[in-house]
């Protein structure tokens, strides 16, 4: 936790600068597709959008401080322009800058939730479940793979738009389903994310048109049951990274989580159960 809680020190430091997401990541010293799952997973937001809010919060204690004009502020805030900033404001606070200094009300700041230790605490409150240790075997996957940015992921669409075609993938070695997050591709300061479904195989075998191929190497698990809905899972991550893993005795490996489904699951059911594997290694 301390790795990640030099990120957020370090967008601190930087809200008047032009950072890059890659630079936020940079000084967790984890990779930018998986520090940026992470922080998602903890905060809330992407680190982009993070440093957004940060921005325009600290703007607008400005506004009531200190006589800048607004265009002035947008651009120490690294917007392009008054109008972007003015829209950004707007979307965060319901409010357009210029309104927000006239009322001169700071309660009208909405944006308030910056990570901190204290939130470990919550977290221990709200969720409280112990991980299966297990070392899985190398395993043959195939499957479709959906690219996606880092705020628009429907498991339940993805599933579902799978489920026709997870048939035809010949040489099952079980009727379980496998999602399996990855790094697509990183464009600037934007990065784009894949998740693949898949069923294991036993071999590569007449591989289906459209579809990949990808094999996981042996890897050291821990295993978490995600009781419920797939929509209440952001809670179950936010308790693995931000309660469970700090606590534990191992560290995460950088290497593809995934989900695990049993046969006939049902993303939408409230009862249901799948298992999410976050490759780890002892301290």
């Amino acid at each position: 936790m301390q790795r990640f809680f030099k990120s957020i020190e370090f967008v601190e430091q930087h809200l008047y600068d032009k950072i890059s997401v890659h630079e936020i990541a940079a000084a967790s010293h984890y990779s930018t597709y998986h520090f940026s799952r992470i922080f998602k997973a903890l905060v809330g937001d992407t680190p982009k959008e993070y440093l957004r809010k940060r921005r325009l919060t600290v703007s607008a204690k400005r506004l009531l401080e200190e006589d800048i004009s607004i265009l002035d502020l947008a651009l120490d805030c690294q917007f392009d322009s008054q109008e972007a900033f003015t829209r950004a404001f707007k979307d965060l606070f319901k409010v357009t800058p210029a309104q927000y200094r006239k009322q001169n009300d700071p309660f009208r700041l909405l944006y308030k939730d910056q990570f901190s230790p204290h939130m470990l605490h919550m977290l221990q409150n709200e969720l409280s479940m112990e991980p299966e240790i297990i070392t899985r075997p190398a395993v043959k996957l195939v499957g479709i793979r959906n690219n996606y940015d880092d705020s628009d992921l429907s498991l339940p669409k993805l599933w579902s738009g799978f489920r026709p075609y997870r048939d035809l993938i010949k040489n099952r070695a079980s009727d379980e389903s496998f999602g399996i997050y990855e790094c697509y591709e990183e464009d600037g300061d934007k990065v784009n994310f894949s998740y693949i479904c898949s069923a294991a195989v036993t071999n590569f075998d007449d591989v289906p048109e459209g579809m990949i191929t990808r094999e996981l190497a042996p890897q050291m698990y821990a295993k978490f049951i995600h009781k419920g809905s797939i929509s209440d899972l952001d809670k179950t991550l936010k308790y693995i990274w931000g309660s469970w893993l700090p606590k534990s005795d191992y560290e995460y490996e950088e290497k593809p989580d995934f989900e695990l489904y049993p046969p006939n699951y049902n993303v939408m059911d409230p009862s249901c159960e799948m298992a999410l594997h976050i490759p780890v290694r002892a301290r």
